[in-house]
């Protein structure tokens, strides 16, 4: 299925969590960074990285640092 992380559309296996879609969207940078991030829907309401995702899904995140 496809989700957009950050304005980029990602391919990712179906009954993917947000915290799947972050390891695959740093998965060529740094993947430890996923879990390093708040997580946030469409709206920029926060999420649980154990959320599941469905086609479609719009997700940004932003740095707890």
């Amino acid at each position: 299925m496809k989700v957009t992380v950050n304005d980029k559309t990602i391919r990712i296996f179906a009954g993917a969590t947000a915290k799947d879609a972050l390891r695959r969207y740093f998965a060529k940078t740094d993947p430890s960074k996923a879990m390093e991030v708040t997580v946030l829907d469409e709206y920029g309401h926060e999420i649980d990285p154990d959320a599941p995702l469905s086609e479609g899904t719009i997700l940004t995140f932003k740095s707890e640092e």
